[in-house]
């Protein structure tokens, strides 16, 4: 295969990196990632300025360049000067993106826009700073996905590796979960707001990532990019004040 990684926490990222090494036996490995880290950029992109895209030795052995755009960003060049992929991993990002994380997260979006060029995308997340668990699993976790072709043109597959407190009891599909921020700001010189404090409640429906990522699964949860709620538009469509 022809393997395009990327990621949100930038060229120097330690999960390129492990992910680079680990994929490299399955086919030729290119990585396009930002230079500076890109955290909770979501589906950002740079629309009017331009963007440079530089060859760099960062990563020892690999076909590698740093761009000074996003994560989505990332994609849209690869595939536009690159040429052809016929996978995208992004990852493996320093933070978990299950629940609510899945909207602000670059890690989700490379892979999404992935997904809109057409080619099947995987993103893999961690705990903050639990990579001493995926060096243990990340090969038998690939296996797993590329062997069962468990990825699709049809969805952006994302994948989060257990909570840091829990050891891997296996493999779970789910779906997103619910995963609620509310940040508390303070105020600090010249107008500027500081946050201070996040108070974070998690969803306790079993079948989601959020739960089961608490309770030692890998979790796999397949993605749609169209948003729309079906069961909403059918309700409105039928609603008698409406016209056609």
């Amino acid at each position: 295969m022809r393997i395009l990684i990327t990621n949100d926490d930038g060229i120097n990222g330690y999960g390129l990196f492990l992910l680079a090494n680990h994929l490299k036996k399955y086919g030729e490995v290119i990585i396009v990632a930002p230079d500076t880290e890109k955290s909770a950029s979501s589906h950002s992109i740079i629309l009017r300025n331009n963007i440079s895209f530089k060859k760099t030795n960062v990563i020892v052995g690999f076909e590698a360049y740093e761009i000074s755009g996003t994560p989505v960003d990332c994609v849209r060049l690869a595939v536009s000067i690159l040429g052809d992929f016929d996978i995208v991993f992004s990852g493996i990002n320093n933070g978990l993106n299950i629940g609510t994380d899945i909207i602000y997260s670059g890690t989700v979006a490379a892979a999404r826009e992935g997904y809109i060029e057409g080619i099947p995308s995987v993103a893999i997340s961690t705990d903050y700073q639990n990579f001493e668990c995926v060096e243990k699993s990340l090969d038998e976790l690939l296996e797993y996905i590329i062997k069962n072709k468990i990825y699709s043109k049809d969805y952006v597959l994302n994948v989060n590796y257990p909570v840091k407190k829990a050891s891997i009891k296996g493999y779970k599909f789910c779906k997103m979960g619910k995963k609620r921020f509310k940040t508390k700001f303070e105020k600090r010189d010249n107008n500027m707001y500081a946050p201070i404090s996040n108070d974070i409640t998690y969803d306790t429906n079993q079948n989601t990532d959020v739960y089961l990522a608490d309770r030692g699964y890998i979790t796999f949860v397949p993605l749609f990019v169209d948003m729309t709620n079906e069961e909403a538009l059918n309700i409105l469509r039928n609603q008698k004040y409406l016209k056609a």
